[in-house]
């Protein structure tokens, strides 16, 4: 359910296979900037932060910039060797392992990647006094295996583990909720079906709500053209930068520039950008710097007026109104009640972000 593939088979062809090094990270981020930050955090938008081969160093120039400052990670733990993993503890605050089943099922969404060495790698980290929790995402070929993997996870000393009900069952080009999504080989061809679990507990409930909304605006489409816009990113000042280097307000937008089920450079992110002088160059941080793109005319005024237009159709962003819309938030209802209370522990943490951004 990836964009970084088209359904688990090809890669996707409009995607550059890039990553930040550390040199580009130190010209986006200098110290003094980092300075004023409280969190940074990886988490792979079509990628996963263990593959680049600079993530440890990044981590430790954060920390040596910023010895306060909250460090975390995103990952299915699933590469580098233990020693990255030992070294790793000591640096950052927190990973989150995305483990979504056991040896004979993980890999069935978690494509290529090796339970064994998962295990082996979150036992050199948590051994070398890393933190960490266990993220699970319910399917139906997994949902059995809920209390099992919560077992194992006490086992193996992670701090937490929490339940996610995935909201990506939701078909973007259809506009509608799905209960099963194909699955291709690097061929084409179909390999086999991830489907919902069967427990109604473990369904996201903003997908549930679908049929209310169609009852309630005639079709979901209509319904977010009229949902105001409420920008989880701006109330809480963060902001996302891609392995390519451009500065987004969030993983949402920036994720809309390269999906394979539109002709490339044709969605409606790139068409928003072409309202931009100098186009999707001009967020490129490594040459501009962030202060220059974020106070800029994309981040205050283009994207935000956006927000303002009478439909999709119109040029409002379907992201943004799918995720940071009123009624229907298929993110925030991924999570248990017990999993929103962390989320919200973690948001009260966040709301620490007290950086130059202003307003986005």
């Amino acid at each position: 359910m990836c964009l970084r593939t088209v359904c688990g088979g090809e890669d996707n062809p409009q995607l550059p296979l890039l990553e930040l090094s550390l040199n580009d990270i130190e010209k986006i981020f200098p110290e003094e900037f980092i300075q004023n930050l409280n969190r940074m955090y990886m988490c792979g938008n079509y990628g996963d932060p263990i593959v680049a081969k600079d993530t440890l160093e990044v981590f430790r120039y954060f920390r040596k910039c910023n010895p306060q400052i909250h460090l975390a990670m995103f990952t299915n733990g699933s590469a580098k060797s233990e020693n990255f993993w030992r070294d790793i503890a000591s640096v950052i605050d927190l990973v989150h392992f995305s483990v979504d089943g056991l040896q004979d099922t993980n890999h069935l969404y978690r494509k290529g990647t090796h339970f064994p060495t998962i295990l082996k790698n979150i036992k050199a980290y948590v051994g070398a006094g890393g933190k960490a929790v266990w993220d699970f995402i319910v399917f139906r070929h997994n949902e059995h295996q809920i209390e099992e993997a919560r077992n194992l996870s006490r086992e193996l000393g992670l701090e937490s583990f929490n339940v996610k009900k995935t909201g990506r069952f939701f078909s973007n080009v259809k506009m509608a909720a799905k209960d099963k999504q194909v699955v291709f080989d690097r061929k084409g061809n179909v390999d086999y079906y991830i489907e919902m679990p069967v427990d109604e507990k473990y369904h996201n409930q903003a997908l549930v709500q679908e049929s209310k909304l169609i009852e309630k605006y005639g079709s979901l489409e209509k319904y977010l053209d009229q949902t105001p816009v409420q920008c989880k990113v701006a109330a809480e000042k963060s902001i996302y930068i891609s392995a390519v280097g451009h500065a987004f307000p969030c993983c949402w937008t920036a994720n809309q520039l390269y999906p394979w089920y539109y002709p490339e450079k044709k969605s409606y992110m790139w068409k928003l950008l072409d309202e931009l002088e100098g186009g999707v160059a001009s967020l490129d941080a490594k040459k501009f710097g962030l202060e220059t793109i974020v106070n800029g005319h994309f981040f205050q005024k283009i994207l935000v007026d956006s927000w303002e237009r009478e439909s999709l159709k119109a040029g409002k962003p379907k992201c943004c109104a799918k995720t940071c819309g009123t009624e229907f938030d298929p993110f925030q209802a991924q999570f248990s009640k017990s999993e929103e209370n962390l989320l919200s522990k973690a948001k009260n943490f966040a709301d620490g972000l007290r950086n130059r951004f202003g307003n986005i």
